[in-house]
């Protein structure tokens, strides 16, 4: 499958000098030392306007970073893992406010944590069953064990919960999560966690095949995503990048390497919520197939009203994330975003306080990068860079004002 086509940014309604602004703003970051690389491209009307990349691959070797690149999404896988639960969704397998239960029987009767003192946890037992739209939406109750001090987030982690590479099958994983208690009650809040996770896991069963076979055959060969996997094959290394994490003093320090990485061995649990390896021009052709209605170079993975459902706000009375509880660690702001299936979803752009349209939906990962899908735009963006954690810098923010300031039609 060939590329997506290149077009001068004046003939898609860009502005050639103003885009041109994206390149010192990448280099800033990268000369600081705050940044090993950055790499960004705009697509607008199915055409790359922009493209680009500055700085190391690997800083301790000073090699170069390059556009073929293989580096970790993380979270952006999530999006992904919602695409493939909507296809089967499409098919008539599931409605959304089925309970997951009647698919895993693990999850049918959970306990939720009401408090947590010297004494332990108590518990008492859900008021409602987690839907699968919890799942999506992030209100099931589950949470993560990096977000977190208390007991509930600390058995995360003892118990291997957080789907990491080396946790066992999905089913496993499942298994012991279900053993523990809820952060609340199923759709009384929203916080970030292990539901995209457990979603992936909700797609084997109704498939009857492991979610990475589902993966390859339903999305990534149809879109020629050769390079997007969640274990990396032995003739990719050469393109494999080391991640980096942020020092006290605004530095860099390698945190995953590429030989000894988590993501070249070994790996048995395919995290739906933050598993995937992939590069530029591989999350393009998602991206753009999310722009383009669901299709792209002539395969059709979603239908254009289920992807407009996924990128509707479905929160209670369409309101934003601060109306469902404490703001505590996400790739997103909370204020005036709402959140659809698998996806943010901009509500109000003076709340968000950031210069984007109504409707933008997106997602980032932890080492950093991101993307949106502006509908009223007909523009799709993609951000790389491979630093931990995402909160270190406001480039999400700059990237979109950067964006957006070059449209002139």
């Amino acid at each position: 499958m060939t590329p997506l086509p290149q077009a001068s940014p004046e003939s898609i309604g860009l502005d050639s000098a103003r885009l041109d602004r994206l390149r010192p703003w990448m280099a800033r970051y990268v000369e600081a030392g705050k940044l090993p690389w950055a790499m960004t491209a705009v697509v607008r009307h199915g055409h790359v306007a922009f493209q680009d990349q500055i700085g190391l691959a690997d800083v301790e070797a000073g090699r170069a970073i390059t556009p073929d690149a293989v580096c970790r999404i993380y979270s952006m896988s999530k999006p992904i893992t919602a695409v493939a639960a909507l296809q089967l969704y499409e098919q008539g397998r599931f409605q959304l406010d089925d309970p997951v239960g009647d698919y895993i029987p693990a999850l049918a009767e959970m306990e939720v944590r009401i408090v947590e003192d010297a004494n332990g946890m108590r518990t008492e037992p859900a008021a409602r069953p987690i839907t699968i739209r919890d799942l999506f939406c992030h209100t099931a109750g589950f949470t993560y064990g990096f977000s977190g001090g208390d007991t509930l987030t600390r058995l995360y982690t003892e118990r291997s919960v957080d789907f990491d590479n080396q946790a066992g099958s999905l089913a496993e994983v499942v298994g012991r999560l279900a053993e523990l208690p809820l952060d609340h009650h199923p759709g009384a809040r929203w916080t970030y966690g292990v539901s995209i996770d457990v979603l992936g896991h909700l797609v084997e069963v109704l498939s009857g095949e492991s979610f990475d076979r589902y993966l390859d055959r339903n999305i990534f060969q149809p879109l020629g995503m050769t390079d997007t996997f969640f274990e990396l094959p032995g003739d990719r290394m050469d393109r494999f990048v080391p991640c980096y994490e942020q020092t006290g003093d605004n530095g860099l320090r390698l945190c995953d390497g590429t030989d000894d990485s988590i993501f070249a061995s070994n790996v048995s649990c395919f995290s739906g919520g933050g598993g995937l390896l992939s590069t530029m021009a591989d999350y393009l052709r998602f991206a753009d197939m999310l722009r383009g209605g669901g299709a792209f170079g002539g395969e059709r993975i979603l239908g254009r009203r289920t992807v407009e459902y996924m990128a509707t706000n479905h929160m209670p009375d369409d309101g934003d994330l601060t109306t469902m509880g404490q703001e505590t660690f996400s790739e997103t702001s909370y204020a005036g975003i709402g959140f659809g299936l698998g996806v943010s979803v901009v509500i109000d752009p003076a709340a968000a306080q950031t210069m984007i349209s109504p409707g933008e939906y997106a997602w980032g990962g932890m080492a950093s990068t991101a993307f949106w899908i502006d509908p009223a735009e007909d523009m799709a963006v993609v951000f790389l860079t491979q630093l931990i954690p995402s909160g270190c810098y406001p480039l999400r923010r700059e990237l979109r004002v950067l964006v957006n300031q070059a449209l002139i039609d």
